[in-house]
């Protein structure tokens, strides 16, 4: 009985072995894409972004 349990190849999907769900690449190249644009958008050397800034402009509303 435990003989056959122990051959995981038996149980593996041929056709789908080594590959990632659709959602989950989806999801990765999402969070790469979002990373590149929060670290362009946020870095201070590079957008001139600053809290200080972020801070002056909400109070002048």
């Amino acid at each position: 009985m435990t003989d056959d349990l122990d051959n995981i190849e038996d149980f593996e999907a041929k056709e789908t072995a080594g590959k990632l769900p659709i959602g989950w690449l989806i999801l990765f190249w999402g969070l790469i894409i979002w990373g590149v644009y929060y670290f362009i958008a946020y870095t201070p050397g590079i957008s001139g972004w600053s809290q200080a800034k972020a801070y002056e402009e909400s109070v002048r509303k």
